[in-house]
């Protein structure tokens, strides 16, 4: 990377019906390991929309990366 790639802020849904707090926490701890600080939402809860199930678990992460889109 070069001094003149730029920082961008990034937007991540999570969101899980299984095993979700796990999960969840699961997929938390790796984008860490990925992007370092994070930014959460709020969780909220949700029913499962076009098929029986589990509800769900749901929150926005935000972070920073200097990797382009593709990564």
């Amino acid at each position: 990377m070069t001094q003149s790639t730029p920082l961008h802020t990034i937007f991540i849904s999570v969101g899980s019906n299984i095993e979700r707090e796990k999960h969840v926490r699961a997929g938390l701890a790796a984008m860490h390991l990925s992007f370092g600080e994070l930014t959460l939402s709020s969780v909220y809860e949700s029913e499962a929309v076009g098929f029986e199930g589990s509800h769900f678990y749901n929150l926005v992460v935000s972070a920073q990366t200097f990797l382009p889109i593709d990564e």
